[in-house]
């Protein structure tokens, strides 16, 4: 899709006005993404709704989160191919389908059916949203564009965790769904009115690499679905042994098929280039490493520190404002510092709060709790927009919505493998304290505490990882390939 650049010396005021519309069709899209986080606070209520115990309830988000990661490589690169357009406009209606279709289910089984289609409209959404932002921002804005994209994410998480929790509170659990509905119908409006139509790229072969995709698919679930049952019913399980060793032989199959695609899914060349690599591989563990606050730290406010959820909704509504907050001031200082210093300064922010928690006990005060998590928040912020940039700026544009998509899915990734990990180091580490404590008062109080610092030290190690990453792989990535 081509626009033309909102700062353009030649473009009219009609096109400026248009550019603004579309920046919020981008922003929209990676708004509704993130607002799902609104289901983490629903599923007590959907539980009791209807009548399903915790290991059920939690497929509500499996097939969520493997929907999404297994479709979104195949959404990008089917948007590159036909456009932006009708995968922008085919993701945010299945998206409000499914929100209609799962408030008004009576049972478990169709509220995870429709999750599905959940899934597939987010996956889309997700792949074109960054694509759409990239091409409206001229490439010396580029890095403003992607601190909105990142800020978008970030306002989503916020709408979500308080939207959710009030609107869960008075009405009931299918109004995490429904109160999506308005901005869902403003995306639908916008996008269908502003848009461009964009033909089909002229390509030899078949149009597009379904059997690829259908694989990559398979493959992703496979891992996905497999890394999730693996934690919550054991990882000698039958269907764990089944899905595990599926996944790599799968993922082989993908990488020969796309060898001689003539429009791969995931073009092969992209492997190779810096930007490319370095900002997938540190966006990964960039979410791995904060993920270790949605998994845990919920748990530390409820049982540590005794407090409900209206504080546990603050806290974590404090670290995503101040996510889009320094989203936005991180793509302006990348676009005048560059890509390096930003991605890595915000990483080892990000790295210095999670590092801080850690120090956090059962007689903490939340003044203490939430300087450490705007810490972390404000690393977040600083740190995505750098890596967004730096991908967009390391591909060539008619492959955006690739890009867009290889974020997407190692921001799935990171936050999936470490639910794994994480849950099972901090088990671990929980029953080692507890045998220490033995005899002690609260023992099992000491013994969490213990365990909550041990992940979160671990996360910090892991996002360490992500900026030395940035650091010595990201210098020479800013220019796009043909």
């Amino acid at each position: 899709m081509t626009v033309p650049a909102a700062n353009s010396p030649g473009a009219t005021d009609s096109e400026r006005r248009t550019n603004v519309l579309v920046g919020a069709v981008a922003g929209l899209g990676m708004f509704l993404a993130m607002m799902d986080i609104a289901v983490n606070v629903a599923l007590p209520s959907m539980a009791e709704d209807l009548d399903a115990d915790l290991q059920s309830v939690q497929w509500v988000i499996v097939v969520f989160i493997a929907t999404r990661a297994g479709l979104v490589m195949g959404a990008g690169s089917f948007a590159d191919r036909f456009g932006l357009r009708p995968v922008y406009l085919g993701g945010a209606a299945a998206y409000l389908a499914a929100m209609f279709c799962i408030a008004f289910s009576s049972d478990l089984s169709t509220v995870v059916g429709f999750r599905v289609l959940q899934g597939v409209g987010t996956g889309c959404l997700y792949a074109v949203a960054p694509a759409i932002a990239a091409n409206v921002f001229p490439i010396h804005r580029r890095g403003l564009g992607m601190g909105f994209t990142a800020g978008s994410q970030a306002l989503g998480m916020l709408a979500g965790t308080l939207g959710a929790g009030l609107l869960v509170g008075w009405l009931g659990w299918e109004w995490a769904f429904l109160g999506r509905v308005p901005f869902v119908v403003v995306a639908l409006f916008l996008a269908y009115k502003f848009l461009e139509r964009d033909a089909p790229k002229r390509t030899s072969g078949p149009p597009f690499d379904i059997t690829g995709a259908v694989i990559l698919i398979a493959g992703l679930l496979c891992l996905v679905i497999g890394l999730r049952l693996g934690r919550s019913v054991g990882w000698a399980s039958p269907p764990v042994l089944a899905l595990l060793p599926l996944a790599p032989i799968l993922l082989v199959a993908f990488w020969r098929v796309e060898r001689s695609a003539a429009w791969p899914v995931l073009p092969l060349y992209l492997l190779r280039v810096r930007g490319f690599a370095v900002s997938s591989i540190s966006v990964f563990l960039a979410h791995f490493g904060v993920f270790v606050i949605w998994f845990i730290f919920p748990f530390y406010i409820a049982d540590s520190l005794d407090r409900g959820p209206v504080i546990l909704g603050t806290m974590l509504a404090t670290m995503a404002f101040l996510n889009f907050g320094f989203s936005g001031a991180g793509g302006w200082l990348t676009d005048r510092v560059g890509t390096l210093p930003v991605g890595v300064g915000g990483m080892l922010v990000m790295v210095a709060g999670l590092s801080y928690m850690s120090f956090l006990g059962a007689d903490s005060s939340l003044g203490q709790v939430a300087l450490r998590i705007s810490i972390v928040g404000t690393g977040l912020g600083l740190f995505q927009a750098s890596a967004f940039t730096l991908m967009m700026r390391s591909v060539p544009e008619e492959r955006f919505a690739t890009a867009g998509a290889a974020l997407s899915l190692s921001q799935a990734f990171g936050s999936v493998l470490a639910v794994a990990v994480v849950g099972g180091l901090f088990a671990w580490r929980g029953d080692h304290h507890l045998s220490e404590a033995v005899g002690r008062v609260n023992a099992e109080g000491i013994a969490f505490v213990k365990a909550f610092k041990d992940v979160f030290l671990l996360g910090a190690v892991v996002g360490l990882l992500g900026a030395v990453s940035l650091l010595f792989g990201g210098g020479a990535s800013g220019r796009a390939v043909k």
